[in-house]
């Protein structure tokens, strides 16, 4: 873990986005904060920082598959494993190695928190049982953690390679890439959660104008 010391792994981009995931937990859990998500403008707001933030890690998550020979990023892939994560980092070589860390702690700490912002704006806005929101609010906090997780550990292990049997880094490996599953698999969730969500109010709404017109 001491090869996340190094200040030239971090840029501005890892300060905002420090300061954009306090944020996110504050929106998360505080009474003021879910307030500000119930805002049906928060949709739109979170929504453009999300299109704003996923096209710059997009592009330079295309930038690094090409220096990979066009393997695609640990990031973008569903499922990996220890053999893929041993292949992306020989592709890369030291020099880009290093560049990935230094995305996974700088541009990529921006769109885990747009993700998580957008997805609460939308249930807070949009799902009126407390319950159901009470659910989201525990699975966006899963999602939102793993992907934190998964992008500290992951540097440390594109830093120590070619040393992937020493100290913790064994560890990390088999870590990282469930951390990365369970950031796809809660974040899918949440939506399929939503949706239901949707399609239960639509169908008690017909169900009321059946029930009307039947009178």
């Amino acid at each position: 873990m001491a090869v996340l010391v190094d200040p030239d792994l971090y840029s501005i981009l890892t300060l905002v986005g420090i300061f954009w995931s306090i944020l996110t937990y504050w929106l998360m859990f505080s009474r003021a904060g879910r307030g500000a998500l119930a805002n049906p403008w928060a949709i739109a707001i979170f929504g453009v920082a999300l299109v704003l933030s996923l096209g710059h890690v997009l592009a330079e998550m295309e930038r690094l598959s090409a220096l990979a020979g066009g393997m695609t990023p640990l990031d973008g892939q569903v499922g990996y494993g220890r053999a893929e994560v041993l292949e992306f980092a020989r592709r890369l070589g030291a020099e880009a190695r290093r560049e990935y860390a230094m995305f996974q702690l700088g541009a990529d700490t921006l769109a885990p928190p747009a993700f998580a912002c957008f997805l609460m704006a939308v249930y807070r806005s949009t799902v009126p049982s407390l319950v159901v929101q009470r659910v989201l609010t525990l699975i966006a906090c899963v999602y939102f953690s793993s992907v934190l997780l998964a992008n500290a550990l992951m540097p440390v292990i594109m830093l120590s390679y070619p040393a992937t049997d020493a100290g913790v880094v064994p560890f990390l490996m088999e870590a990282a890439p469930r951390f990365d599953f369970i950031k796809y698999a809660s974040h899918g969730l949440a939506w399929l959660i939503v949706f239901g969500a949707w399609l239960w109010r639509l169908g008690a709404w017909g169900g009321r104008r059946i029930a009307a017109h039947a009178r």
